[in-house]
């Protein structure tokens, strides 16, 4: 792909700082900024690789940049978009790679949106972990993973096109479609998972210190920082309930199939034939 002149990451923690390290491991972008909010980041973004150089000023961050990205807490987005869009050079690219997307990408296309010399795609990288922070920051973060875009009626095709091929170049499988549609399945894919490792959390109780590696991985990201999956939670409330709604009946017919032997056996076949067509490893029962 073409490489980026210069590329602007406005929040460089674990996804942010990700995406820099992986950007200059790869030679995706001829330079990278860093747009922390305090100067002890722009340091430790440097040291780590994540970075060329770094700023707190947002404006002087973006200046120059063809391409923008905003890795800053979701309830940040919007408000951090419109602040930088009147410094984007014409013909930027500026995404996102928050985990709710119906809200911000209406957010950002009223206002930012205008603009039609700048294109704004919403972006959503599936990679992550419990980490937090640049220091949590590695550079493979991407590779292998999802790389979920959200274009409307309004989205340069272009801008799409541009995207994607980065996402591929991070070694990411680019996925489209619809703000409304993106929120449904990370409901069900990312932030049921959180909520059903803090009520796993819950249900352990003193039994904790007696857990294998099932309970270990099972619960992991509930040592996500808190902050921001409860901001998630707000931002995506509905789809998240009716999420929570389809995994309590799954969980109904668990329980009611514990008196039926053969009943039982056929829905833990039809769960593991699943998890196997997913890909990646399988449980191993003797050391779960």
């Amino acid at each position: 792909m073409e490489t980026f002149r210069r590329v602007a990451i406005v929040g460089v923690g674990l996804i942010g700082g990700s995406l820099g390290m992986a950007l200059r491991a790869r030679g995706l972008a001829r330079e990278v900024v860093g747009v922390p909010r305090s100067l002890a980041t722009i340091g430790q973004a440097c040291r780590r690789g994540a970075i060329d150089r770094g700023t707190i000023d947002p404006a002087e961050g973006v200046d120059g940049a063809d391409l923008v990205v905003l890795a800053v807490p979701p309830d940040q987005i919007v408000p951090m978009a419109r602040r930088v869009a009147p410094h984007l050079p014409a013909g930027a690219l500026l995404t996102d790679v928050a985990s709710v997307k119906a809200a911000i990408v209406s957010g950002i296309e009223a206002g930012v949106g205008t603009r039609g010399e700048v294109a704004f795609v919403g972006g959503h990288p599936m990679a992550g972990n419990e980490g937090r922070g640049v220091d949590a920051a590695e550079p493979g973060l991407f590779a292998g993973t999802a790389y979920l875009l959200t274009p409307t009626s309004r989205t340069p095709r272009a801008g799409v096109e541009r995207l994607a091929q980065l996402a591929r170049a991070l070694g990411a499988v680019p996925m489209e479609m619809s703000p409304e549609e993106h929120d449904r399945t990370v409901a069900r894919v990312s932030h049921l998972p959180y909520l059903v490792a803090a009520a796993l959390m819950g249900a352990v109780g003193g039994a904790g210190p007696a857990a294998g590696p099932s309970l270990r991985g099972a619960t992991r990201v509930a040592a996500s920082p808190v902050a921001m999956w409860a901001q998630i939670c707000r931002l995506n409330r509905a789809p998240i309930q009716e999420a929570l709604r389809v995994f309590r009946q799954e969980l109904d017919r668990l329980e009611a199939a514990l008196a039926d032997e053969r009943r039982l056996d056929t829905l833990l076949e039809a769960a593991r034939e699943t998890r196997l067509r997913l890909g990646g490893s399988a449980g191993d029962p003797e050391r779960g």
